[in-house]
């Protein structure tokens, strides 16, 4: 499957990283002279001697890049030329960019009839919203992702990586299996609310969206221990549910269960109940070293981590450096 990459930043090169995982070649459009933003913005990481951003490097190696510039009439035939060859096509511009650029996706798709052109964007191509921009703290927002309680910024961009790109990689695989080309579009709002099965069937039949799963319960929640970490509980099962009722002497209250967890370490918690649903919270620099993550080689020798469709290895392309040979056939080098 070969796959042209237009986008830049964190969704489009997220949803063509879950795309490699799965077998793809990714050639990745970059405008000459600076490429995806991406490649500039610290923390950088070294490259054939050159710094380039680390999450550059993480979301794009193994890919190929080309650099065109698609405002002038030789770099537009010149995409149309790999269009040719290519499955499919992931573009992430505002609703209208690609059309101003004499690229419009309806002639795209007419033109290539097997050709999957995905758009992806925050808040899809229609609606009041279309043309305005966004980010994931946006996208969350409108989904109603922050529920009834007053909202904190999460570490994850939900939006970009799960509402966005995991559900891009999906729709295009499926398209593009079905062999029958078309125009996607694809928003991070509409993944976002897609995601929230649970939470809308629980509204739309009465019931509070915020109870069971999403910390209205005491034994489903997280817990301070002794030394400063923290444990995840999540005992709904009476199997899992009775060895923390007998550490608990019966009290499963949120507050007597907080004294218990913080009478302990989290090291003496998991000892006593890890078969009952009790798990670390892990800090981040904890996650590669943890004895579950390494031995599931989640990571690359370098730190990266592998996206969640499979693994992707390969070296960081410089700018434009496969524009002599766009489609040649990867080297992937053997895992270290």
């Amino acid at each position: 499957m070969r796959i042209l990459d237009l986008s830049r930043l964190l969704p489009g090169p997220f949803a063509t990283l879950c795309l490699q995982g799965v077998g793809a070649t990714v050639l990745k459009v970059e405008e000459p002279g600076g490429g995806d933003y991406l490649r500039h913005i610290p923390p950088m990481v070294t490259v054939n001697g050159e710094p380039v951003g680390a999450w550059f490097a993480a979301l794009n190696r193994g890919k190929r890049s080309v650099a065109l510039d698609l405002r002038t009439e030789g770099g537009r035939t010149r995409l149309l030329t790999l269009c040719e060859g290519a499955d499919a096509l992931v573009e992430s511009f505002r609703p209208g960019v690609m059309a101003r650029l004499g690229l419009d996706p309806r002639e795209l798709v007419e033109r290539f009839p097997t050709l999957v052109v995905a758009s992806l964007t925050g808040w899809g191509q229609t609606g009041p919203m279309a043309a305005l921009p966004g980010h994931d703290l946006g996208f969350l927002a409108l989904a109603g992702i922050f529920g009834g309680g007053e909202p904190t910024v999460p570490r994850m961009q939900w939006g970009d990586l799960a509402g966005g790109g995991l559900v891009a990689a999906l729709r295009i695989l499926a398209a593009v299996h079905a062999g029958r080309g078309g125009w996607l579009d694809i928003a991070m709002l509409d993944g976002l609310v897609g995601l929230q099965q649970t939470q809308f069937a629980t509204l739309a039949a009465g019931g509070a969206p915020d109870e069971l799963l999403t910390g209205g319960s005491p034994v489903y929640g997280v817990y301070r221990c002794a030394d400063g970490g923290f444990v995840t509980v999540a005992a709904l099962e009476p199997r899992f549910l009775e060895p923390l009722a007998r550490a608990a002497a019966g009290d499963l209250s949120r507050e007597a269960l907080a004294r218990l967890f913080a009478s302990r370490s989290r090291k003496a918690w998991l000892q006593e109940l890890g078969d009952a649903c009790v798990v670390p919270v892990l800090r981040p620099a904890e996650v590669a070293v943890d004895s579950q993550v390494a031995t599931r080689g989640l990571f690359t020798p370098e730190g990266f981590v592998h996206p969640p469709t499979g693994p992707v290895w390969g070296a960081v392309p410089g700018l434009g450096e496969h524009s002599v040979d766009e489609w040649g056939p990867l080297t992937e080098p053997v895992p270290g």
